[in-house]
């Protein structure tokens, strides 16, 4: 129980590439556990027109966990087509069965298989790696976790594994397992790129040590700032992009989510809620009231602040607007590296952003997860696979 306070005892950096300095971070205790989860065959349900629901479900396992830990400060990042968090080990019982509640709710609403497990530390390190952890600022209520150390990947790939994961995979349980996803919204129409297009971008560098990694990645980022500018000019949300939607089918999915398991009425109420909701905060903020103790006039500007479109979790991670002339150019320039087998890498370009929300209080206490749209960070991640494949045609994960 000492180690409880771990997580919100890192010293907090307020510079996106201080996470490639391994002073910064500090090893995961010994009781802790690392939470995986991602949607098997992502790829085949974005191509089915599912990219939205892979989404939701990626931050429904976050909202779940951390409705069963607050108000404990726990370290997690969302991946677009899963999530991984850490938890210390007497919070276990709970996050099991919130992840079974959400594991039966990908099934049973999306016809989607949830792959989820938990891995302990100790299995971790007997592997040789570790998970080592960092906290950065996103703005004044938003901290984002940074990891390092090969930790979480070999967690992942090891939840992947047919053969040796299933010591930690949690299987098919009960049906009437049910998580607890207040908070979680999906409200916004996609955020149109004001620069042309966005690039989910995923970048894993290849050295012999964690210490020459950091340093690839140092460059990696310092030549992404250069080409696409400062978060103001590549932030893929901003105010004047935002817009509430009506449209039936966007807002069916956090319905569904919502709603799991608790009858038609339910449903139907909340599908009435949020439409109302929703009028409600289109004129509260179009005439910048101050309702229930929020100044409405703020959330658009505090929603972009706290967003996710950067983030390091062993690969860096970044969703930007930005140009087809700079993504060409920052292509080439992660060729040339890739070439040098310093790094793999995969970029997915579309039109919009998407948000997915969890909203504790509406006062600046609220976090938006961003992916680009049709399929974002997954079909990036499928593109830096074939590359990574043909480096090592044997490799296995």
């Amino acid at each position: 129980m000492q180690t409880d306070h771990f997580y919100s005892g890192l010293t907090v950096l307020d510079d996106f590439p201080a996470v490639t300095d391994l002073t910064n971070y500090r090893e995961l205790p010994e009781n802790w556990h690392v939470v995986v989860a991602d949607i098997q065959n992502s790829t085949g349900a974005i191509q089915s027109g599912l990219y939205k629901a892979v989404n939701i479900l990626g931050v429904s396992v976050i909202t779940s966990i951390l409705n069963v830990t607050k108000p404990l400060a726990i370290p997690y990042i969302f991946g677009g087509d899963g999530a991984t968090l850490c938890i210390p080990d007497h919070l276990i019982p709970q996050a099991r069965q919130a992840l079974i509640g959400t594991k039966i709710l990908a099934d049973f609403e999306y016809n989607l298989h949830l792959r989820v497990g938990i891995v302990p530390i100790s299995i971790i390190k007997q592997a040789g790696l570790n998970v080592l952890v960092a906290r950065h600022r996103m703005s004044g209520y938003f901290f984002q976790a940074a990891f390092s150390g090969g930790g979480i990947e070999y967690a992942e790939n090891l939840i992947k594994d047919s053969n040796n994961g299933s010591l930690y995979r949690l299987g098919r349980a009960p049906e009437g397992s049910v998580a607890d996803l207040s908070g979680l919204e999906c409200r916004w129409d996609n955020v149109p790129s004001k620069r042309g297009e966005i690039i989910s971008l995923i970048v894993k560098a290849i050295a012999p040590s964690i210490e020459k990694e950091a340093a690839i990645y140092c460059e990696i980022i310092k030549k992404v700032h250069d080409i696409y500018g400062n978060d103001d000019q590549c932030r893929p949300v901003y105010a004047d992009g935002l817009r509430m939607t009506f449209n039936g089918k966007k807002l069916s999915h956090e319905t569904k989510v919502r709603t799991f398991a608790r009858g038609r009425q339910v449903y139907v109420m909340h599908w009435l809620l949020i439409r109302l909701q929703n009028v409600l905060g289109w004129l509260f903020m179009t005439c910048r009231l101050n309702v229930g103790g929020v100044p409405w006039g703020n959330y658009k500007n505090d929603l972009v602040k706290n967003t996710d479109f950067k983030k390091f979790d062993g690969m860096l991670r970044e969703v930007l607007s930005g140009t087809p002339e700079q993504r060409e150019k920052l292509k080439n320039y992660l060729e040339e590296r890739f070439r040098k087998k310093e790094c793999v890498f995969g970029i997915h370009s579309s039109d919009s952003a998407l948000i997915t929300c969890l909203i504790n209080n509406r006062s600046g206490d609220h976090y938006h997860f961003i992916d680009g749209a049709n399929g974002g960070y997954a079909m990036a991640a499928t593109a830096m696979k074939h590359r990574l494949k043909s480096l090592y045609p044997n490799r296995s994960g």
